[in-house]
């Protein structure tokens, strides 16, 4: 059975919230020991964000902290800050995501990690990064989404600016530190050597929108919000049958062939508006009403199954417990349950699991659940 390409990686994870914990939860579930540092008698402050809770726990601990153990130290005090150097000896990546500065007044910075355990890889998340005009603004999921520009290219086209629904920021922050501390480790079995590395939220939604800022940089026009649409082609977007929306996606010249074949769009094929992908980009405010009337007519489940018939992409738009019973998530197994405070939850599972540990998901641990097992283990008691 596979411990995972991590197994045997010591991780010591000061960091808390969000995408410096999604960051750990994917180190763990590759088979690194994942060392989670909490405040005593508060810990994660995702431990208080809800409803719902379970025990001392809300939706997003739950969510991005399996494959870790808790150990409860403080580190604004000078026992807590010794015994997190102590345990920094043995580790082999720290990842912090305090705002610029804070490790340094808590002690626990590169430097005095560094001193400790020459080789580390040290990394910091923050929403803006270690250097630069922003770096020390408070900067949350919903922050960054609103100075990188998304949230200002998202909603309907005359509504306001609304941010992505799930925290990309956070995410690809998180995701970003993961690639990151993978590579520093591959580097460190090269050449012995540690480094230091600066993870930006700011920078990672930045790189998320590169089509969006290659677009702009050709044209010169700020992009404006297209709601379900696409700013490049139609159709492409979310159109109402008679029952509920659904999705279309005509993304050649092939797809719209197949699609005008179908006799209730057969007009469409004739109208020179449309003949082909820059015409229907332009004349999308007549094309795509039509579309729609015509759709109107029948359920979604008539017209996915017509468009399934002759290779149109077609979905429906699905509620997230449509999305829990999707039999493709279930044999692929992504919707893992863990257990916390005796209750079983379902929670989003591995895109990785190709590579990760094959041993049983660790649940997500109890504030300080490991404290005394961790400080045995790794030799500072």
């Amino acid at each position: 059975m596979s411990q995972g390409p991590l197994a045997g990686i010591r991780v010591l994870d000061t960091t808390r919230a969000l995408a410096g914990p999604l960051c750990t939860m994917v180190l763990g579930d590759l088979g690194a020991d994942v060392v989670k540092i909490e405040e005593p008698g508060r810990g994660d402050e995702t431990r208080f964000w809800g409803p719902p809770f379970v025990g001392d726990a809300g939706p997003t601990l739950i969510g991005y902290n399996r494959n870790k153990r808790s150990v409860a130290l403080d580190l604004r005090k000078p026992e807590g800050r010794e015994t997190c150097l102590a345990l920094a000896r043995s580790c082999d990546v720290f990842v912090e995501n305090f705002r610029p500065g804070t490790v340094k007044r808590f002690g626990v910075d590169y430097d005095a990690v560094r001193a400790v355990r020459p080789d580390v890889i040290y990394c910091s998340i923050s929403g803006y990064g270690q250097d630069g005009p922003m770096a020390k603004r408070p900067a949350v999921d919903l922050m960054v989404q609103a100075v990188g520009g998304l949230m200002a290219q998202t909603g309907e086209a005359e509504g306001r600016p609304v941010k992505a629904a799930a925290p990309v920021a956070d995410t690809m922050g998180g995701l970003s530190a993961a690639i990151a501390v993978m590579g520093a480790l591959m580097e460190r079995g090269r050449t012995g050597e540690g480094r230091y590395l600066d993870i930006s939220m700011l920078d990672g939604l930045v790189a998320l929108m590169g089509q969006s800022i290659a677009g702009w940089g050709m044209s010169g026009k700020a992009p404006r919000r297209w709601g379900n649409a696409h700013p490049l082609m139609a159709p492409y977007e979310s159109l109402r049958c008679a029952d509920r929306e659904i999705v279309i996606a005509v993304t050649n010249e092939k797809t719209w062939a197949s699609f005008v074949a179908l006799p209730a769009f057969a007009a469409l094929g004739a109208d020179p508006r449309y003949a082909d992908p820059p015409s229907r980009n332009t004349n999308r405010a007549t094309m795509l009403p039509a579309i729609e009337a015509i759709l109107m007519t029948k359920p979604a489940a008539e017209w996915l199954a017509v468009f399934d018939a002759v290779g149109i992409p077609a979905e429906p738009i699905n509620t997230l417990p449509e999305v829990m019973a999707l039999e493709q998530l279930a044999q692929r197994g992504m919707l893992p349950e863990v257990t916390y405070a005796g209750q079983r939850i379902p929670t989003a599972g591995l895109p990785w699991k190709a590579v990760a540990r094959e041993d049983a998901l660790r649940s997500p641990p109890a504030l300080g659940e490991h404290t005394d097992e961790v400080l045995r283990e790794w030799g500072v008691r």
